[in-house]
């Protein structure tokens, strides 16, 4: 071979290599299986968690029965077959966003997550709703004992949660009482005022009446639900 003919082969094969190369820079190797593995790297053997945008290839070394490698994200949708155990090659191509890999019969236990170039920000779940609670009065005189709303409307049905109620004892030889429901308060029979109950109501049915003098006071039952 000439001098000429081997610089042309050395540099051939130089180009050659570097292609390779980079080439090899996209290459990402995932593994599931045999136990509740799930892997992906991109064959340095640390866990991927941020790649730049751009076409990869994926393969994808699958090595149980029970479990299989799905990888999803914007643009991309590929998965091995659960029952499919050997190598398979995906080709793909990831945008900036999030992407996520499971095995779809352990979604929660087999999972991993990876960022592609600029992924926007996480979205912040809004706060809980906090439920205000129920407000009712609770009215004792010497001649009825009444449960109504802050409107003024008798109450038929509650729901379980948390109430405040407002005791109104108008009478000295009578007290007023809540059972039931999760619920046991009393007034007693000496109290004459203004009182305030915070409760918590559960599934039941919430009694409430007088503390007797006679002729006992006919008071009310109502369903929590």
């Amino acid at each position: 071979m000439t001098p000429r003919r081997l610089l042309i082969g050395l540099f051939a094969s130089a180009l050659l290599f570097t292609g390779i190369s980079g080439a090899a820079g996209n290459d990402l190797h995932a593994v599931v299986g045999p136990d509740f593995t799930i892997f992906l790297d991109d064959g340095s053997g640390t866990k991927t968690s941020h790649l730049d945008p751009g076409v990869f290839s994926l393969t994808v070394d699958d090595r149980s029965e029970g479990h299989n490698f799905h990888l999803l994200g914007p643009g991309v949708d590929v998965k091995t077959d659960v029952e499919a155990v050997g190598v398979k090659t995906f080709s793909v191509t990831f945008v900036d966003g999030t992407y996520t890999y499971v095995c779809d019969l352990h979604p929660t236990r087999m999972k991993g997550t990876f960022t592609v170039g600029t992924a926007p920000p996480p979205t912040t779940p809004p706060p809980p709703t906090t439920v205000p609670p129920t407000r009712l009065v609770l009215t004792v005189t010497s001649l009825a004992v009444t449960l109504r709303t802050q409107g003024g409307r008798v109450v038929k049905a509650l729901r379980k949660g948390r109430a405040v109620i407002t005791v109104r004892d108008r009478s000295a030889t009578r007290g007023v009482k809540l059972s039931g429901a999760g619920v046991s308060k009393t007034t007693g029979v000496p109290f004459v005022g203004t009182a305030t109950w915070s409760v918590k109501l559960v599934k039941g049915t919430l009694v409430y009446a007088s503390d007797a003098r006679k002729p006992v006071l006919r008071g009310g039952r109502v369903p929590v639900s």
